[in-house]
């Protein structure tokens, strides 16, 4: 349940910060180092904005409902990555790595529960 609860909490942050940043949605072609600064300067400006905007319709729309989860708009639905997706699905040399964190993690959680 703590796994989950995490996860959730998780999906929702990403949720409003790619609905704040829709550049998120649609990664132009910009070589890695500039995708890794355009992630690290949304999420600068998504928690600056979390801390001093405590009126903020995407925020507030969190918090009132711990079940909320943003959506995608229709328009940028065929660039997102399948629910279904996991490390495997990808060709990156790490994947296998991940799934294995990810893996020892949730034990580690459900063995100190």
């Amino acid at each position: 349940r703590l796994h989950s609860s995490k996860r959730n909490c998780i999906e929702r942050a990403f949720g409003v910060w790619k609905m704040k940043w829709q550049i998120l949605l649609k990664m132009p072609s910009y070589s890695i180092e500039t995708q890794k600064m355009i992630v690290a300067a949304t999420m600068t400006l998504h928690n600056y904005v979390r801390f001093h905007d405590e009126e903020d319709i995407h925020f507030v729309r969190c918090d009132r409902d711990p079940d909320y989860v943003p959506t995608i708009p229709e328009r940028y639905k065929k660039f997102a990555v399948p629910s279904h997706a996991s490390d495997t699905s990808t060709t990156a040399e790490n994947g296998e790595d991940m799934d294995v964190f990810r893996q020892e993690l949730a034990t580690a959680i459900a063995l100190s529960w």
